[in-house]
């Protein structure tokens, strides 16, 4: 029985730990920065986030932060997103990185995006 126990246990970490979350793939495009940058500078900037970020450096993670935003009657992703981003500005909620200045939400998906091209 305790065997038992100890296998769901394990299983139920191993799962939560590795198994990626589904997700709207609109998360993992900046769609402001991709008109002034390309893919691979997107996933540097991405990098450089995760390394200053290290509490973030999971899809996970990030995911749940990009995902996490008040009900609004937005519709699209695109539109939530665009919200997330002018209050950050808005509030100050911004990151340097590499020079830049992002908002928090920016930089959240630059970070996505980087995890995404290495696996």
């Amino acid at each position: 029985m305790s065997g038992l126990g100890i296998s769901a246990i394990a299983i139920s970490t191993w799962y939560y730990k590795f198994n990626t979350p589904e997700y709207d793939q609109l998360l993992t495009e900046p769609e402001l920065l991709s008109h002034i940058w390309d893919d691979t500078t997107i996933g540097e900037i991405g990098e450089m986030y995760r390394k200053q970020f290290s509490d973030e450096n999971s899809e996970r993670k990030l995911i749940k932060h990009l995902s996490d935003y008040e009900s609004t009657e937005i519709t699209t992703i695109t539109e939530v997103l665009r919200k997330q981003i002018t209050d950050d500005y808005n509030k100050g909620n911004t990151v340097m990185v590499d020079g830049w200045v992002l908002s928090r939400t920016e930089a959240r998906q630059c970070a996505l995006f980087s995890l995404t091209q290495t696996n």
